[in-house]
């Protein structure tokens, strides 16, 4: 990489000059910028500071005596019925709302059975109301589906080919000999070769 004294050097040209492996036109730059020395000489005491640096290492037991202290939360505790029932009986407060809950949910629960007990004349009324709506629903999408079919301009070629039984008879037997043509060819494709083919072993 060339520079030039405007251009100074790069980052790559001065970690080469501190690795001791600088190029002759890096020497020749820095024996003419002025800048370049004196960014070298600093960057060379930084490089000396951090090398007397002392090297830490953790004791023995660091990671297992790291690992012993770190409680990591349930993510799905609060799902639990242990966690949910602790949570309810906590204060009396909680208690209180947990139990105003389950008189809500048991009285709902009551009225429900109560009201279906005494209206079930209403309930099969509604449920024959459903199935009728329905019945009559899929009827309507069947002859909708039905007129759109027969409004297409091939449906009267489909309808006088399916008319006469002698084509019909013969596009079924058509349709049979192509079915039983195709099995045969695909067990001829999936049959194992019997004899040994030349140069298959390369």
């Amino acid at each position: 990489m060339s520079s030039s004294p405007e251009s100074h050097l790069s980052s790559e040209q001065i970690d080469a000059w501190l690795g001791g492996s600088p190029d002759a036109v890096t020497q020749n730059h820095v024996s003419q910028c002025q800048l370049c020395q004196e960014q070298l000489r600093a960057d060379q005491e930084i490089a000396e500071l951090i090398a007397g640096l002392p090297l830490w290492s953790p004791t023995s037991g660091f990671a297992d005596r790291v690992m012993a202290s770190v409680r990591v939360p349930d993510p799905f505790a609060f799902r639990s019925l242990e966690a949910t029932r602790r949570r309810m009986l906590a204060t009396p407060k909680s208690m209180a709302f947990a139990a105003s809950v389950g008189l809500l949910l048991l009285g709902s629960m009551i009225a429900s059975i109560t009201w279906t007990l005494g209206h079930q004349a209403t309930i099969a009324s509604f449920g024959s109301w459903v199935v009728a709506q329905s019945g009559q629903a899929m009827w309507l999408g069947v002859r909708g589906i039905a007129l759109n079919i027969i409004e297409q301009p091939w449906y009267a070629w489909v309808s006088g080919f399916v008319g006469n039984p002698g084509r019909l008879a013969l596009f079924s037997a058509l349709v049979s000999l192509a079915y039983l043509g195709g099995l045969l060819t695909l067990r001829r494709l999936l049959a194992i070769p019997t004899q040994r083919v030349a140069h298959a072993g390369f």
